[in-house]
């Protein structure tokens, strides 16, 4: 098979450079603040508020697992701009570590493109005109749709473990998205900046009578040997590049469109534009102070990490390394003899299927889903097999119990979506069974 195209786009694993924060801080001296000071003087303001005597900040020979074992809440922030190290942190956070309190997360990426665990990068994005420009490409964990990401973007992340007492069958994201949306959403009214919770994951902000996106999230859940536990990631738009959109993602807009699947992209707003001044320093300092009172009753302690504090835990080394994989970040793309995309209201899904002597023999799943076990359970009944393996006849009987198969994998609050996609195909491909 031909080998993939030569790309390499490296991560910047610390651009903070002395020179460019000086830039930086001489910059926001320049520019009012929410509250007729500059961002700095913002951020100095609400920091000295927050902190109660119980508050420590540990010491930089602290072990970051240390920290995250301690009884108390944590607040982690990264010094470095490196998007695969970031995540790669939070990912051990989430799926590795045993968290005895809740856990906050902020840090910032360079340029970057990320799209969510099964999304196809070659239709979502313009990958040359990326790697022209310098941007980065990165595939998280979860679930979700292709986004952009710079330095005038502030990422948080919320992580819980949850009561044993709990039901493990009720996946607890809605508790904990209404209890970190009160983080979010008190944190912006400290910086004058009236906000609300709409749609699907979003923060969004009135202006000139229209509402606008300022901030969009995801949320997992995982039940392990070491309990249950939800992960609610986002971002802020603070001073975003927006025009990044429109030149490194969707590529080929009118063939999606064609196929019913028209952008679902939200009308946004930089934080900027609603308050000048609010920087990510000053909206950090906001989102600490919220999250102390809210959430840290007796006290919380607080650590900057570097790349290097990050990388010397084996885990996070190791995850840093494999979502770095060329395989993993872009994969292959073969042509498959059935491409049919649709847009639901509860995600985007595009399906590719091949078959050989009528049995179905691969096929691949695509889609911006914020529930990934449910793709994940689809693509795993559509693995490559030969045909006299193949499991699913390609005709109304083999479909609908490839459908049938995959209802039977998914929690039963899935199901409806397993019949949406049945019916989509019934349209499209002429599912109804034969008449006896």
């Amino acid at each position: 098979s031909a080998s993939p195209p030569s790309i390499n786009f490296a991560p910047a694993r610390t651009r903070f450079s002395s020179l460019a924060n000086k830039a930086a801080r001489a910059l926001n001296k320049r520019r009012p603040g929410a509250f007729g000071g500059t961002a700095a003087t913002i951020a100095a303001r609400v920091a000295r508020t927050d902190r109660t005597p119980q508050d420590v900040e540990a010491s930089a020979s602290t072990g970051v697992s240390d920290l995250i074992s301690s009884d108390r809440p944590l607040i982690l922030r990264s010094a470095t701009d490196d998007i695969f190290a970031n995540l790669a942190l939070e990912q051990y956070l989430f799926a590795s570590a045993k968290l005895a309190q809740p856990v906050m997360f902020t840090y910032r990426n360079d340029k970057t493109i990320v799209i969510g665990r099964h999304q196809n990068p070659w239709k979502e994005c313009k990958v040359q005109k990326m790697e022209a420009d310098g941007v980065a490409m990165c595939r998280r964990a979860s679930g979700g749709g292709a986004v952009y990401q710079d330095l005038g973007n502030t990422c948080f992340s919320f992580l819980n473990q949850v009561p044993t007492s709990r039901d493990a069958r009720s996946p607890p994201e809605a508790d904990f998205k209404t209890i970190n949306n009160g983080v979010l959403l008190s944190a912006l009214s400290r910086l004058g900046v009236a906000a609300e919770a709409s749609g699907r994951n979003d923060l969004e902000v009135t202006r000139g009578g229209s509402a606008l996106k300022i901030s969009g999230s995801a949320y997992k859940v995982k039940n392990d040997t070491r309990g249950l536990r939800s992960l609610h990631h986002g971002t802020m738009l603070l001073d975003v590049d927006t025009g990044a959109l429109a030149r490194y993602l969707t590529p080929d807009s009118t063939k999606l469109r064609s196929k019913g699947i028209s952008s679902v992209g939200a009308r946004v707003v930089n934080l900027a534009e609603v308050r000048p001044g609010v920087d990510h320093d000053a909206f950090v300092a906001a989102l600490e102070g919220e999250f102390r009172r809210q959430r840290a009753g007796d006290g919380a302690v607080g650590r900057t990490l570097t790349a290097e504090d990050m990388l010397a835990i084996p885990e996070v080394r190791e995850e840093y390394e494999r979502s770095l994989d060329w395989e993993w970040r872009f994969g292959s793309s073969p042509a498959f003899e059935v491409e049919l995309a649709r847009r639901f209201p509860w995600a985007l899904v595009q399906l590719n299927l091949d078959s050989k002597r009528g049995r179905i023999v691969e096929g691949k799943v695509f889609s911006d889903c914020l529930r990934p076990e449910f793709i994940d359970a689809f693509n795993d009944l559509l693995r490559p097999v030969a045909p006299e393996d193949a499991r699913y006849t390609y005709d109304p009987v083999g479909l609908n119990g490839l459908l049938d198969d995959l209802q039977g994998r998914v929690q039963e609050d899935l199901h409806p979506w397993v019949e949406d996609i049945r019916g989509w195909l019934q349209q499209e491909l002429s599912l109804n069974e034969p008449a006896s």
